[in-house]
């Protein structure tokens, strides 16, 4: 009961904050909003392809007996159509206190943000799947992933992004994983 009291006060001084500011502040915020959102259109220019490839480096958590590990990869990507981009990669980890060796293969579809906010901006949501190969066998994972990727000079073409990256990937068979860490981009 108390968090739904927490809940409708945060809700309702909101509401009221939006309603009384001004025309000029009320068209600034639908504005950050419409930039945060791209609306979806056709790529019209080189940059807006995003081509990009990289290197990742984090920890990889499975649910279960074995104890976080290291994982470390390299992907692929670009953005075929404003927001959406597609993208491939190969990680693996060799999960602690086991002798499995995990290397995934996999796709994956994201929609990516814009606007003017910072981190934001340089945001992205979606899903990634492909098969796990675990000891011989092959699996097949699927499972959310969400990051950002920081621009470390301000050009259109030709830079390094540092970013964070984390996703989770239900499997067939071995134990679901929770995995984060850091990614290092180039983009073309």
């Amino acid at each position: 009961m108390f968090k739904t009291l927490i809940t409708l006060v945060v809700l309702t001084s909101s509401l009221s904050a939006f309603a009384q500011m001004s025309e000029s502040e009320k068209e600034r915020v639908k504005n950050k909003m419409e930039g945060t959102l791209p609306e979806p259109k056709a790529v019209e220019s080189k940059d807006q392809y995003k081509l990009h490839m990289g290197l990742t480096a984090g920890v990889n958590s499975p649910n279960g007996d074995a104890g976080s590990s290291a994982e470390y990869g390299i992907n692929v990507g670009f953005q075929p159509y404003v927001p959406f981009g597609l993208g491939a990669e190969v990680v693996t980890s060799e999960l602690d206190e086991t002798d499995i060796q995990r290397t995934s293969v996999l796709a994956r579809g994201t929609y990516n943000f814009g606007g003017d906010i910072p981190v934001l901006r340089s945001s992205y949501l979606g899903v990634t799947t492909g098969p796990m190969f675990v000891d011989g066998n092959t699996e097949w994972s699927v499972g959310p992933v969400a990051g950002f990727d920081i621009p470390l000079q301000q050009q259109t073409s030709n830079f390094l992004s540092l970013g964070l990256q984390a996703k989770y990937l239900w499997t067939t068979d071995t134990q679901d994983a929770f995995s984060g860490g850091l990614a290092l981009k180039y983009w073309y």
